[in-house]
């Protein structure tokens, strides 16, 4: 069935459940203790991130709330680390496994459901199926109708992590820390130093995270400049690498890493995201296209350098935090407004070259993050 099926048949549904059944005002929600909150944030690894200061901010205003989370299955293990966090729900598969969550969630009563970030038509009816009498989503959602309060994003501009701060503000939180976190584990990273020596004879003095892939081929920087670039981290620095990816994306780390002529833990979807996390935690620096690893490293605060084509830094990339850069080369492309999906050719990220990369971790990252006795002259 197709999307726009599903979100005709969805809206049906959802106008005469507010006929029968409508949300509450959100003029009518109060304050009042041990509330019981869903939040719904049930696409991709970085929009999880983005609404990490959003999370902290409701669990330290609210510290006797149970605040729960609907997150992706492939996130779980990162969620379900988080002190802040009640429980955490996965999303399911196929209608039968949508039912069992549904009656699930109506089962816990819950007070307020807040849509952080989700894809429509399936997000807002798993809020409505709760049965919450508050529901608070996004006012560019086309089920927004049906939604006790609608917030509204300030501007195109505007930082995905701000637009997450401004459902929590209707709450009446304000969050002054706005920097991406995750939690952890003690165990977690000492089992990913073991895999490190593991597989490098040691910990590396100077371990680099590269990340070729992406989600789509528009987001990714070309596979032998990231070859060049590991060859001459090599010349420099004398790293080594874990080369960050998916099951999908093994070829390509495998490339990079043959490219790279240095020892490289390839890790193509070998390890769960929590793992995967504390391996990326030892490392002295991340490269990576704009995705969900490159995310993960400015969360982890680890110096992140980012490769952007098809969205701004603005919007998506590091905000207030000194350990994150990113390059951004719209002028490059002549294609105004963006074409994104249906690019034949991602000509603003082709923009950047090695030695431009190369120019910005000597200015940038060694001086401030990289230990005088690590530096080699090249």
């Amino acid at each position: 069935m197709s999307r726009n099926l599903r979100l005709q048949l969805a809206t049906r549904w959802l106008r005469w459940r507010q006929g029968r059944q409508p949300v509450r005002a959100w003029s009518q929600w109060r304050p009042e203790a041990g509330q019981r909150v869903l939040l719904i944030n049930s696409t991709a690894l970085g929009d999880l991130l983005f609404s990490t200061p959003a999370i902290r901010g409701l669990a330290e205003h609210f510290p006797d709330w149970q605040i729960d989370i609907l997150v992706q299955p492939g996130l779980l293990s990162l969620v379900a680390a988080d002190p802040c966090l009640h429980r955490c729900w996965a999303y399911p598969a196929g209608l039968l496994g949508w039912w069992r969550l549904a009656r699930a969630l109506q089962a816990q009563k819950y007070d307020v459901v807040i849509i952080l970030h989700g894809n429509d038509p399936e997000a807002t009816l798993l809020a409505h199926s709760t049965g919450a009498p508050f529901i608070l989503g996004s006012a560019h959602s086309p089920l927004h109708f049906a939604y006790s309060w609608a917030v509204p994003r300030h501007s195109l501009a505007e930082h995905a992590i701000e637009r997450r701060l401004n459902f929590v503000r209707r709450l009446g939180v304000e969050v002054q820390e706005k920097q991406m976190a995750v939690f952890l584990p003690a165990e977690v990273r000492e089992r990913a130093a073991g895999l490190l020596v593991e597989h490098c004879g040691g910990l590396p003095q100077v371990l680099i995270a590269l990340h070729p892939g992406g989600s789509d081929a528009y987001k990714r920087w070309p596979a032998q400049r990231f070859g060049e670039l590991a060859r001459w981290l090599v010349r420099a620095y004398d790293a080594q690498f874990l080369i960050l990816g998916t099951s999908r994306e093994r070829s390509l780390g495998e490339e990079v890493a043959q490219m790279a002529g240095a020892p490289a833990l390839v890790t193509a979807g070998n390890f769960d995201l929590l793992t995967a996390a504390g391996l990326l935690s030892h490392c002295h620096l991340l490269v990576g296209n704009d995705s969900g690893p490159f995310h993960l490293g400015l969360a982890l605060k680890v110096p992140s350098l980012g490769l952007f084509g098809a969205d701004a830094p603005e919007r998506v990339g590091p905000y207030q935090v000194p350990w994150g850069r990113a390059i951004f080369k719209a002028e490059a492309c002549p294609r105004d407004p963006c074409v994104t999906r249906k690019c034949p050719r991602p000509v603003c990220l082709e923009a950047i070259q090695t030695e431009e990369v190369c120019g910005l971790l000597q200015e940038w990252w060694e001086p401030n993050f990289l230990a005088p006795r690590d530096r080699r002259n090249v």
